[in-house]
């Protein structure tokens, strides 16, 4: 049976969480058949990764060879389709013999009680939970990123040969976001900074202020604040920004470029939103009722990874971006770069003028939007001038 139980860091593995980057790592185990079971010597394949089973240490020094593991696909280590399911059982993923060590993979996994095991490159370690085991393991730094609701993140820093999981209620998975792919995670800034309403800051580059957060009535909740946290609430390693009835404002055309297909990592735990984008504003009553809205000419959705965490996509040419909450978490910022056109009136970025621009700047007509593509003028609004400028490229 699954329990509500919860897992407490190390001061030690906390303070590794800092580290940063991870890669994608596998077996993802979606290619293997659905309720496939393994038993102690059997052996498989998955993502071009061999693992094998073999006895379980319940106690220090007590094993067990009578579990089994089992092909699942409830979702319990909070990934994507297929996970493996560890009853009293131990897999090894020998990736030095599946074409060679693994460099900073990093896994999803779900526990649901019981005591575990973990080892790298040979370094065995018996553990009551995720959060005991020691932040060095097989000479590879171990960072334990907890998830919420059982589930977690093991990112390891280092070269791994072989790595092994054992458990009597753990399931494992594929990884599918990584704070390395970030373009701004907040690691520069000061640890437990707090910021009031109306501060400017910089974070690697990108030029950024905190402002008011706005209630449900238009007014503006002028004492909230913006904090710098290690709390991982947005589910993301490192540094992220708390958010406490107070907005955060990023200015990526003040960083030099525009960006489109932008990622926001996010930690909900309640209370109202503000959204803005390219200056077009919104207020709403949560994070789910901002997906498949239409904001600053670009289309939102929004990806729940766990209950409480996940992704706000922004597709289209994003200037600048804001949020705001009052029990809201963000991290790891990024997109892909826009190389500026050439073309007056390409509002898209495409490379030329056409029906897409002409309906991009329509949406946006007879707004404020200062930075936005679709003023074209540069005067902080859509109007007549930016259509005309429009118009006279049409087709270029």
């Amino acid at each position: 049976m699954k329990n509500n139980t919860t897992f407490v860091l190390t001061a030690t593995t906390a303070l590794t969480l800092a580290m940063g980057a991870v890669a994608s790592a596998k077996p993802a185990f979606d290619d293997v058949a659905l309720g496939k079971t393994y038993y102690c010597l059997d052996a498989d394949n998955s993502s071009g990764v061999n693992y094998s089973f073999s006895d379980f240490e319940m106690t220090p020094g007590v094993f067990s060879n009578n579990g089994h593991a089992y092909i699942d696909n409830g979702g319990n280590a909070c990934g994507s389709y297929q996970e493996l399911a560890l009853s009293n059982i131990y897999v090894t993923y020998d990736y030095a013999g599946s074409g060679g060590p693994e460099t900073d993979p990093s896994i999803l996994f779900g526990w649901y009680g019981g005591t575990l095991n973990l080892s790298i490159n040979g370094d065995r370690h018996w553990g009551p939970n995720p959060g005991a085991f020691p932040a060095v393991i097989g000479g590879c730094n171990v960072n334990i990123v907890p998830l919420g609701g059982g589930c977690g993140r093991i990112d390891i820093v280092g070269n791994v040969n072989t790595i092994s999981f054992g458990g009597q209620e753990f399931w494992l998975d594929d990884l599918q976001s990584t704070q390395g792919d970030c373009d701004w995670g907040y690691e520069d800034l000061s640890p437990s900074l707090a910021m009031g309403p109306g501060t400017s800051f910089m974070t690697d580059g990108l030029p950024s202020k905190t402002r008011d957060f706005i209630l449900w009535n238009g007014t503006p909740f002028t004492t909230g604040d913006v904090q710098v946290s290690l709390a991982h609430q947005a589910c993301h390693s490192g540094q992220e920004l708390k958010l406490r009835s107070a907005t955060v404002v990023h200015d990526i055309l003040g960083s030099g470029v525009s960006y489109e297909n932008v990622e926001w990592a996010y930690g909900y735990y309640g209370g109202d939103i503000n959204f803005e984008v390219n200056g077009d504003f919104r207020f709403e009553s949560s994070v789910n009722a901002l997906d498949g809205q239409t904001i600053g000419s670009c289309l939102i959705t929004v990806v729940p990874v766990t209950a409480d965490c996940g992704w706000i996509q922004v597709d289209g040419i994003v200037d600048t971006i804001a949020i705001g909450g009052q029990e809201l978490f963000v991290d790891c910022l990024k997109g892909d770069e826009v190389e500026p056109s050439s073309n007056p009136g390409d509002v898209d970025g495409d490379g030329d003028v056409d029906v897409d621009d002409l309906m991009n700047l329509i949406a946006s007509y007879g707004s404020s939007c200062s930075g936005c593509p679709e003023d074209l003028d540069g005067d902080g609004d859509v109007d007549v001038d930016d259509l005309m400028i429009l118009l006279s490229n049409y087709g270029s």
